[in-house]
């Protein structure tokens, strides 16, 4: 036991420092690209911080372990969701511009909504998972066409060294890899241990690790008193899990989803979506006591994974 335990968490750490040095050649991509942080973190920075997802979720899935792998989808998203942006809200009131308002805490809802009506006869199929990564486009052209409407200046004196910055990505990259498939291999092992099955190994032991990135980055942000960045990181990597990451799921192989997931977990993250957008759109700011109940619901979802609880009618 002791060997996995030390493998699970090496594999973080991976996760965490791959992830870590992906993000910091992000900026300096961007400063080639001439576009604003937001939108950087829209395009880019959500991206990367959703590969610990697909990447264990892939693993999970080609491991035999589909329940898992669905599991760590819905759970990250909505741990992400809930507890990174509310802890983010606790330590400090986040002010959100209008295009976290209107455009990504919109985009955030559909995904979801769409993730679940698909999973609603029982499996995702590869026909499902096109789908999925279709409706992802309409999202990523709105962001590409406000980035070309942004075009900023390059910085006077910056020196460009994109060999650099491309090995570097490219090693955290594989960093995030290495890290989800110990967190996989060795994750599993102590699960069954403490008699955990699939969806519950995913949507908790999983999704916990993966978030790490987002949480990271969004406390950062809230640190830096960069809010568009903080709520735009979380809207903009729910929306690429829960479209791109699980349609790409789907093509590797058909998902078949646990009854829970359909009629349990993802209503409560379309839940947790609807009560973020409200609050975001009401005064234009995500405030402590707003926090506190989207940590609640956090809880409430945690609780009902130990417990069993569903909204489905008997």
């Amino acid at each position: 036991m002791i060997p996995s335990i030390l493998f699970f968490a090496a594999g973080i750490g991976l996760l965490w420092t791959g992830t870590d040095a992906v993000l910091r050649r992000i900026p300096k991509i961007a400063a080639w690209l001439r576009v604003s942080p937001l939108v950087v973190t829209v395009l880019l920075v959500a991206v990367m911080t959703s590969l610990p997802e697909l990447s264990v979720s892939i693993f999970a899935s080609l491991r035999g372990q589909p329940s898992a792998a669905m599991g760590n989808i819905v759970g990250s998203n909505f741990v992400t969701l809930t507890f990174v942006a509310g802890l983010c809200a606790l330590w400090r009131p986040i002010v959100v511009g209008p295009s976290i308002r209107e455009r990504e805490s919109s985009w955030m809802i559909l995904s979801a909504a769409l993730l679940l009506i698909l999973s609603m006869d029982g499996t995702l199929s590869r026909t499902d998972g096109l789908v999925l990564i279709a409706a992802y486009i309409p999202y990523f052209r709105c962001t590409v066409e406000e980035a070309r409407r942004q075009r900023l200046a390059v910085p006077a004196g910056r020196v460009p060294r994109p060999a650099l910055d491309l090995l570097v990505f490219a090693a955290g990259v594989g960093m995030v890899v290495f890290g989800a498939h110990w967190i996989v291999e060795h994750g599993t092992v102590l699960a069954r241990q403490m008699g955990m099955n699939d969806l519950l190994i995913g949507v908790t032991f999983y999704a916990f690790g993966t978030s790490l990135p987002e949480l990271a980055i969004a406390l950062g942000a809230v640190l830096r008193r960069q809010a568009d960045v903080t709520l735009g990181e979380i809207y903009a990597s729910n929306i690429f899990t829960g479209l791109v990451v699980a349609g790409l799921l789907c093509l590797v192989r058909p998902l078949p989803v646990d009854p829970l997931v359909s009629s349990r977990d993802l209503p409560l993250l379309i839940l947790g979506g609807v009560l973020l957008q409200m609050f975001v759109t009401t005064h234009g700011r995500f405030i402590r006591s707003e926090a506190v109940v989207m940590i609640a619901l956090f809880a409430l979802f945690l609780s009902a994974q130990f417990t069993g609880f569903s909204l489905a009618l008997p």
